[in-house]
């Protein structure tokens, strides 16, 4: 993989994380999660970006950001619901 091919990657991926952040912004102002909930789910979300970013860093290409590839997801995933359901965004991660 070529510079420019990584720095287009690279650039996509904080686009990822940006509509991640919005995304849970917007089931805030839904009211289907609390803003306490919503900030836990952006910390996880950060911490993905550093782990993918300490990963390129340390192997030299570029990595995709957990739950992209088998044996590192996010469980249930957008599907799983919220709260009662245990699934929630991102696995349910709070």
């Amino acid at each position: 993989m070529n510079d420019q091919q990584k720095a287009k990657i690279e650039a996509l991926n904080k686009q990822v994380v940006d509509l991640q952040k919005q995304i849970v912004d917007k089931y805030v102002e839904a009211g289907e999660i609390t803003k306490q909930q919503a900030d836990l789910t952006k910390s996880n979300i950060d911490q993905a970006e550093q782990y993918r970013q300490q990963f390129t860093q340390q192997n030299g290409s570029v990595a995709p950001v957990p739950g992209y590839g088998p044996g590192s997801g996010y469980g249930r995933g957008y599907c799983g619901g919220w709260g009662a359901n245990a699934g929630g965004y991102y696995g349910g991660r709070w």
